[in-house]
């Protein structure tokens, strides 16, 4: 029996080919990804991840091998739950080593935390799913970037849970997804808590304020009213001269069992996501051909498989954040991608990593994007 949370009929997916999908999309929207799936949709992806600590059973003190190129905003619901969260390492590739996650697994280890960047799946998956059966560990799948990729889109079908996320592809406010795919987890998914107002309100001044001030400034004014709050430092790992992420990615327990708001869930059956797909394709394609004359710029993925849909263009740069502040100010929503760092975590050994998270630069490709647009970003770039 699938659990949704949301009423909205599911309809199984009738035999077409892909290019039946791009001028009219079957599926009825994002929803109908997750038909005949055991899905719940919660608030955002972190209240699903906090849920799925509870339906895995993990404990205080449990430990939890999660992927040091991270976000830090994924990884604090597992905090929030008292889990011992260790780092294990990813490449310059943005690749996992299935020997040195083996070698850190210990008596204390419950489960494996694994996330696809940018939409690229991790080409280990299948065989990190094989390594937890042999040591009986659950496997947590985190797709908040990934919702559109594989064979069929919302792939997810490694973890015993799956995580997704709406808004980073979709123009939603907020919204995320829990899919359990282990039939031995209690089956009955349900987000039982309260749609927070004081959020909705929030996110809904967040993007009225991008649009108005324009990112960079609007960031500017959401610093300066919380500059009020307080950080907790009675147990920060992180050493202060290193940039902490933006307070309103840590957990918040005022969200945990908060099921997706309306202002998400209404407009998900509308968008088509097969065309979506097609046109993020596109966009990487071009951005890889409008890219490759530009010195001291290398994209993270050189390829694009056919089973990826993107989530932006991710590049490496020597001098990431003064590009970004250039292309910002030329009007171009470029991101300085996870430059902060989860002050709770200890990233001790993590180089690779942090390598990453200090030279990756996000370039928007999203579908509404036009190819005159990525031409101008190639031409700002080659002038920077």
């Amino acid at each position: 029996m699938t659990s949704t949370g949301l009423s909205i009929p599911f309809l199984h997916p009738p035999s077409v080919t892909f290019r039946d999908f791009v001028d009219h999309d079957p599926y009825g929207g994002i929803p109908a990804l997750f038909a005949g799936r055991n899905t719940s949709f919660s608030f955002n992806t972190r209240v699903a991840i906090r849920k799925a600590c509870d339906i895995l059973e993990l404990r205080p003190g449990d430990e939890v091998l999660a992927p040091a190129y991270n976000c830090g905003s994924e990884l604090d619901p597992l905090r929030h739950a008292r889990l011992s969260i260790r780092l294990y390492p990813v490449d310059r590739r943005a690749h996992i080593d299935l020997h040195m996650i083996e070698r850190m697994i210990g008596p204390r280890t419950r489960a494996i935390y694994l996330t696809h960047y940018f939409g690229f799946l991790q080409p280990e998956a299948s065989a990190l799913r094989a390594l937890c059966d042999r040591h009986g560990l659950w496997l947590i799948e985190d797709c908040a970037l990934s919702l559109l990729s594989g064979a069929q889109p919302a792939e997810g079908y490694a973890g015993d849970v799956a995580v997704f996320c709406f808004y980073k592809f979709f123009p939603t406010l907020g919204g995320g997804a829990l899919v359990i795919n282990n039939e031995r987890l209690d089956s009955d998914i349900q987000f039982s808590g309260r749609v927070p107002a004081r959020q909705i309100i929030k996110h809904v001044a967040r993007a009225g304020l991008a649009m108005t001030l324009g990112e960079k400034r609007s960031a500017a004014v959401l610093r300066s009213i919380r500059r009020g709050r307080k950080l907790d430092t009675s147990t920060l790992i992180q050493p202060s001269d290193s940039q902490d992420m933006p307070a309103h990615y840590y957990f918040d327990p005022h969200l945990q069992d908060a099921p997706i708001s309306l202002f998400a869930a209404k407009p998900l059956r509308a968008f088509n996501v097969y065309k979506t797909i097609a046109a993020r394709r596109q966009n990487y394609r071009l951005y890889l051909e409008a890219l490759s004359d530009i010195q001291g710029l290398k994209p993270l993925f050189p390829e694009l498989p056919g089973d990826t849909c993107p989530l932006s263009m991710p590049v490496l740069t020597d001098n990431r954040d003064v590009l970004s502040a250039t292309l910002i100010a030329r009007g171009i929503p470029a991101t300085s991608w996870w430059s902060g760092y989860n002050r709770y975590l200890d990233w001790t050994g993590c180089e690779d990593a942090r390598y990453l998270k200090d030279h990756v630069i996000s370039l928007p490709l999203h579908q509404y994007l036009e190819p005159a647009a990525i031409e101008y970003i190639a031409r700002t770039l080659r002038r920077a």
